[in-house]
């Protein structure tokens, strides 16, 4: 993903990336969550029934880092030295979805879920470019948390803005797609910044098929809306250059409303899965495999399957035929990337 307002960045004509050094499990908590949502695992559901208003979800997450080799060679120019800590610790190397980031919680009357994608363009200059999606999705679990009465664009909104005061971020951009689901209405509100996705899937005539879906919002191919986190000295040296970066606020992200019913499968993805396969795969795989109480494992496997499509160079995935649509080449292959996935069913 772009971080810069330039041209999309030439490809060989194959996507033949075959790493072999996994990303090192690491395990992220959140202090502040009363329902002790830590230590999530890949494939890990929860199910929360409302009493009183007679809905109930379960959510499952589940995540495949892009395999990676540490690279530590970038030139400094003294900004890289300035800005990244000294003593690293929970960088994307070390995270279990690698510059991907999800939230999955719930309230006394709501639940939340999403995700998060870092651009890895961060990573390619020196920065940790998981940072920014982690330290985000803190923030937005605290404040659904804390205060459910607002709505998804605001609590977004507070906790950007809680994020850049307090420090946790020098630098980084990620994009960002939740959603609150309230167990009275059974009613979801969602938003979306960048090319992350969310879709709906409900049952008609004993078929899944996607019912609602969110619009990716990008500047080109590849270069997502996106929120930063980008010092002073940055901008005024990309203003010297003639360039810019791109930078987007909470009020450009997309807003959802949609009645939700009994048996409808919610998703929410990094473009890792959508850059690969097309929905309505998704949709055949839920029709084959979705079952109520194997909602972590289907979906573990579901982005384990796409994670393998991803390595595979003669595979026709989304990403490559629409970059030969742009070009007029002939491109073949997955594109290796984060997957993270989280799944809610309406039960």
């Amino acid at each position: 993903m772009l971080i810069y307002n330039t041209k999309v960045a030439s490809y060989g004509p194959r996507f033949t990336s075959r790493l072999t050094v996994s990303a090192r499990l690491g395990r992220r908590c959140f202090t502040n969550d009363s329902y002790t949502f830590r230590n999530f695992q890949n494939g890990h559901t929860i199910a929360k029934h409302f009493e009183t208003a007679g809905h109930g979800y379960l959510m499952s997450l589940a995540f495949e880092p892009k395999d990676r080799l540490k690279d530590t060679n970038h030139p400094d120019d003294g900004l890289i030295s300035k800005y990244r800590k000294k003593v690293q610790t929970n960088t994307v190397y070390d995270s279990p979805t690698g510059e991907d980031n999800y939230v999955m919680a719930y309230n006394d009357s709501k639940v939340l879920a999403g995700v998060l994608d870092g651009v890895g363009g961060w990573s390619e200059q020196g920065f940790d470019s998981s940072a920014i999606s982690r330290e985000l999705s803190t923030h937005v679990t605290m404040e659904f948390l804390h205060e459910d009465h607002l709505t998804p664009l605001e609590i977004l909104d507070k906790a950007y803005t809680k994020m850049k005061q307090d420090g946790s971020v020098e630098v980084g951009s990620t994009t960002i797609c939740f959603g609150v689901i309230d167990a009275k209405t059974n009613k979801l509100h969602a938003v979306n910044l960048g090319d992350s996705w969310f879709g709906v899937f409900r049952k008609q005539n004993s078929r899944f098929k996607c019912v609602l879906e969110s619009k990716e919002q990008t500047y080109s191919f590849n270069a997502p809306y996106q929120l930063s986190v980008i010092p002073q000295e940055f901008l005024d040296i990309a203003k010297k250059k003639g360039s810019k970066y791109l930078m987007n606020l909470p009020q450009d992200a997309d807003e959802y409303e949609f009645q939700l019913e009994s048996g409808d499968v919610i998703m929410f993805t990094t473009d890792g899965l959508i850059d690969n396969v097309v929905i309505n795969d998704v949709a055949l795989y839920l029709d084959d495999y979705f079952a109520a109480d194997q909602i972590g494992e289907m979906n573990m496997n579901l982005v384990r399957n796409v994670k393998e499509l991803s390595l595979n160079s003669n595979f026709k995935s989304v990403f490559s035929q629409r970059l030969s649509d742009i070009t007029g080449q002939d491109y073949i292959g997955g594109k290796p990337d984060d997957i993270t996935s989280v799944v809610v069913y309406v039960q």
